[in-house]
């Protein structure tokens, strides 16, 4: 029997990689999963970012990156799958860089 349930379609009011993406429900660990096919791997140069108040990841990434809409590159290396949820303050991120050669993985 499959785990996952209730498919229903993520629509967000911000443009985003995960707009029109199935979302489902894992009954086994009791949360909503993205069906997403693709993930950056995880052998990529990074730098480590510890999040402040009122931080958004557009900002992070106009921080890092000179470009907001650059954000998806953060969510997808630390597993974020709703980018419209600020992080918490002192939360650590991932963050790419951008000279490393970003691929992504296939499940």
């Amino acid at each position: 029997m499959d785990i996952l349930t209730n498919k229903t379609v993520k629509t967000s009011k911000y443009y985003s990689r995960y707009n029109g993406i199935n979302l489902y429900y894992n009954r086994h660990d009791k949360k909503y999963q993205l069906g997403l096919k693709s993930w950056l791997k995880q052998d990529f140069q990074y730098t480590k970012y510890t999040v402040k108040e009122n931080e958004t990841l557009d900002y992070i990434a106009l921080k890092f990156y000179n470009n907001p809409t650059y954000y998806w590159i953060i969510c997808d290396a630390n597993k974020i799958l709703d980018p419209t949820i600020e992080p918490e303050p002192g939360t650590v991120l991932i963050i790419p860089s951008l000279g490393s050669s970003l691929q992504f993985e296939v499940y």
